[in-house]
């Protein structure tokens, strides 16, 4: 069944010279098979591994037309790449933009048609549900999902899952602004705010039903230094903007699901849990004064408390974020950095409990944690 709209998929993409090709393939057929074609945009930030030689050189469908492009946007990011793809497509009178990461394993030609038959259907704004591995996507566990459901009462499993459907109707939403652009929204803080601004604006939300989501994960306490900067800053930003919105949320909405979810057990990601400990310990020693400062004093103690054993429980993790949040308001603290140490902390303490569970089991307590945030928000409301 061939569906009559016009969909564009983007790809941002930054020297992923190994992966790319198959995942051009694969938006490729699904264009073909569901939507009879469509268009392809590679959004690059100036790849030096031949990742656009590669885009171009796939072969694909007749119908399917590929884009290569550098984005123009000064600001070196994910971001700006989907900016550029979103540019593209108000432009191509597009419909609906799908967007899939560059480094995916596990994106089928049914991932297109997952995204954009809910646009066809009236939904603005489709988030990738998918089975991801307990170590997986800690900053979504940790942050960005108890936070964004919680602050906002829609119960989104991954706000910042990389993938993303969006409909014409909403790209003028995200593109009027363009300040907004020039802060890290331009870089790893795009996915936050797409998915809070659609939620806050009142569009119409639902998930997908993506399976195992398979691609090139990365361990926590290595690389997500930048990423957690980026994303909790964009996500403590934003709590200024629609603090009329999320202020009088008092309940956990469940957001529907397109499709049904295949249910396996994930590719296992690696956590190094000694290194984890080692540097939340040493960043802070480092950043222990600001923390002192942008923590209230019963949630400084408790933390204290907490880093002799890495025993840090939702309950405090909440008082944790909601104190960063505050003290970003009041310019206490400038970014978010000073609170990688407790990310740190928080991620140690969840691959202890969770080190015999499975995937299922330490989903749960992921769940749970978005209720005990929800439980806390009045020690947010009396602080902010």
């Amino acid at each position: 069944m061939v569906i009559t709209m016009k969909v564009i998929v983007g790809i941002p993409s930054y020297n992923n010279a190994e992966t790319i090709e198959y995942v051009v393939k694969q938006a490729a057929e699904g264009l073909k098979k569901y939507f009879n074609g469509g268009l392809i945009i590679n959004s690059d930030g100036g790849s030096n591994d031949g990742t656009r030689d590669i885009v171009m050189k796939t072969p694909v469908p007749d119908g399917v037309e590929v884009r290569s492009t550098v984005y123009k946007w000064p600001i070196p990011g994910k971001g700006s790449a989907m900016k550029e793809v979103l540019e593209i497509a108000r432009d191509e009178g597009a419909d609906a933009v799908v967007f899939v990461d560059s480094d995916l394993r596990s994106i089928t030609p049914e991932w297109v048609y997952k995204f954009a038959k809910p646009i066809e259907e009236g939904y603005h704004f489709v988030a990738p549900l998918y089975l991801r591995h307990k170590y997986d996507g800690t900053i979504t566990n940790n942050i960005a999902y108890p936070m964004t459901a919680s602050l906002y009462g829609y119960n989104v499993r991954q706000p910042i899952g990389g993938d993303f459907g969006i409909s014409a109707d909403l790209i003028d939403t995200y593109l009027c602004n363009e300040e907004v652009w020039k802060t890290d929204v331009a870089r790893f803080g795009v996915d936050i705010f797409l998915t809070t601004t659609a939620i806050a604006e009142g569009f119409k939300v639902i998930q997908t039903a993506l399976g195992v989501k398979i691609h090139d994960p990365k361990d926590p306490a290595a690389s997500l230094g930048a990423m957690f900067n980026q994303v909790v800053g964009t996500l403590f930003m934003l709590m200024q903007k629609y603090e009329e919105k999320w202020k009088n949320t008092k309940t956990l909405k469940e957001v529907p699901v397109f499709g049904e979810m295949e249910i396996r057990e994930p590719e296992h990601v690696r956590v190094t849990l000694e290194l984890l400990e080692k540097k939340s310990e040493e960043l802070f020693a480092q950043n222990k004064k600001l923390l002192e400062k942008a923590l209230s004093k019963e949630t400084l103690e408790k933390v204290k408390t907490a880093l002799k054993s890495f025993d840090l429980d939702d309950v405090l993790w909440s008082h944790i974020l909601f104190d960063g949040a505050i003290a970003y308001k009041n310019g206490i603290l400038k970014n978010a950095e000073p609170l990688i140490p407790l990310y740190f902390a928080k991620t140690a303490d969840f691959v202890k409990k969770t080190k015999d569970m499975t995937t299922a089991e330490a989903e749960k307590l992921v769940l749970k944690r978005a209720e005990i945030f929800l439980e806390e928000k009045d020690y947010l409301l009396e602080r902010w």
